[in-house]
Order: C-alpha cells, then structure tokens, then sequence
C-alpha cells in the first residue's frame, strides 16, 4: 500500500480556542466504495467546476477527491471538469444534469493605505454567474454545493442568498460532539437514533437499494445553514452554538439554535439543491494531526458517508425520484 504525504494549512480548534497551523495529511489509495452500480442504463452528465477558488482548483483537488470521483463514474456518470464562466450561456453549451462546486472560499484582498492593513473578503461568483446557476436550476438542472469556513467560508453566500439559505460562517459545536482535543469545532456522529440523519428525506426515502441506507455519518466541522426544517438531511443538534473567531483570539459566540444543520437537500422550480457544509465530508483524505491519524472521511470504516454521496448524486441527477 502506498499513500502520497501532502501538507495542508487547516484550521486546527485546540482547547477553547482556535489556531491556523500545519498539519500532514495522506491521500487515501485504496478504499472502494462495493455497491450496485446503474453503468450502463443512462447518460447522466456531472460537471465540476475547478476554478472559483473550489477544491479542484488547487494541483492536489482531484486526488482528495479520489473515491468521490471514482464511484460517479463506476455508476455511469460522464465527469466533466470546467474552467469557464458559469454563466447562462456556458451552462446551456455544457447542458450538465449535475453541477459541482466543491469548496467555495471568498477572494482575499488586501488593502494598504498610509500605513494600515485591512483585509476584505469577496465571493469570486459574478453577479451573472450566480443568476446563471439559479436559472439553471429553475429550469431542471441540479446543484450540488459544498461550503468552506471562516474566515472565507461565505464565498457562495450570493448563490445561498438566491436560493433562500440562510448562512452563519465560522464553526459548529455542540458539546456532546468535542472537536480535536475538545475544541470547539465539534465533530459530529450523526445517527438516524439521535436524529441528526433525516431518512424520511427523499435523498434518503427514495434511495433504489436498501444497502446504501447510510447507518452513521461522521461530520468533522462544518458551519451551520437552514432554509425549511423539512429540507434538512443531516441536522445539528439543538442548542447548536456558532462560534465565529475574533481578530484578536478571543471567541465571538454568534448564536445558538434548534434549527441548524450541516446539509439540505430541496427543490427549486423544476431542480434540485444540495448544501452541505463539510467539505471533507467525501473526501479521501487521513489528517495526521498530534500524531493521531483521522479519516476524512468518505474511507472511515465507521462511518457510511459514502452510501450518503452515492443516494445525493443520484437524487440530483433524479435517477432517484
């Protein structure tokens, strides 16, 4: 078995406080996702944005995304990668049944003037992008849409704001689920006994075997969305808190709610919507972290997340009613 080491600059929580450090992390190789595969009866088409500072953007993306990738094309899907526009015109040249945005953080500006520094965040979506992709779904296309954190996590917030999500940047915690070292970005278990897995969902509901039922999604982080409570797929506990860290280290504690949650799924016009707020939550990845190595997490053997993304693919691209 060989696995690539790459470094990656993440947002550690330590304690009651949070840290930006580096930390070591593996590309996982070999996990395989075993389920029926639907090759062979449609001509579903997924493209994946790369550019808009997403995850494919950067030299190692797809690598992280290694079983994500793998199981959309073992069930038939044509995977395609676009560097364009996503406005109207080029979404109607590229005609996807799915649309991919993995990770949206915002454009870092810096600005210097007589001696100050500030620093600006901006989504990198165009005003046309965003009405391109909210037209593209009305019409029947389908979105999947995964978030980032603080302090650029709110990059997609103009395409939440189309979509009427509602949107607080920084960190989930709940202190049943403790982050790294009880930190407070929680990492949650989620079960359908503790309720934080909606099977009553149609992305769940509608799933076309029962082996692909998800029994516990593991959820490292994530910041914290709502829209209806009927939408949620994967909830936050009640008395969720926000946490959105401050410029000089102290905690900002923004709010706390029963309404939070790390992923929804709707409809919108004639398509459909996934926002989930981990982007790891699929991807390929062992962070060694304090020498303790943890999964993230598609290939954790205690979780099912990958039943979850095959079940969300295939609810979007409506091959699931």
């Amino acid at each position: 078995m060989r696995k690539d080491l790459i470094v990656l600059l993440v947002l550690l929580s330590c304690n009651l406080s949070y840290s930006q450090g580096t930390v070591e992390a593996e590309f996982d190789t070999i996990y395989n996702y075993a389920f029926d595969a639907l090759k062979g009866t449609h001509t579903k088409k997924i493209v994946i944005d790369e550019s808009h500072n997403t995850i494919y953007s950067l030299s190692y993306g797809k690598q992280t995304a290694r079983e994500m990738l793998r199981i959309m094309e073992e069930d038939g899907f044509t995977v395609q990668f676009t560097d364009r526009k996503l406005d109207s015109t080029n979404l109607a040249k590229a005609n996807p049944d799915l649309l991919i945005l993995h990770g949206m953080p915002n454009d870092k500006i810096e600005l210097t003037n007589a001696g100050k520094k500030e620093v600006m965040y901006k989504s990198p979506l165009l005003d046309e992008e965003v009405m391109g992709i909210t037209k593209y779904v009305y019409n029947g296309g389908s979105l999947f849409l995964f978030l980032s954190h603080f302090p650029g996590g709110s990059g997609a917030l103009p395409l939440l704001e189309a979509f009427s999500i509602k949107f607080r940047d920084g960190y989930a915690y709940h202190p049943n689920f403790p982050g790294h070292n009880c930190g407070q970005c929680s990492h949650f278990i989620m079960t359908e006994k503790n309720k934080m897995i909606n099977t009553d969902h149609p992305v769940l509901a509608t799933r076309l075997s029962e082996e692909t039922l998800p029994g516990t999604i593991k959820f490292l982080c994530g910041a914290a969305i709502f829209r209806n409570p009927e939408d949620n797929i994967l909830s936050f506990p009640n008395n969720t808190i926000n946490f959105t860290p401050t410029t000089d280290g102290s905690i900002d504690v923004e709010e706390d709610s029963d309404s939070y949650a790390g992923m929804i799924g709707f409809n919108f016009g004639d398509g459909r919507v996934i926002v989930c707020t981990d982007q790891g939550i699929f991807r390929s990845l062992d962070l060694l972290i304090d020498g303790e190595k943890i999964p993230v997490t598609i290939h954790d053997p205690e979780c099912d997340n990958a039943g979850l993304f095959l079940n969300s693919i295939r609810w979007l691209s409506k091959l699931q009613k």
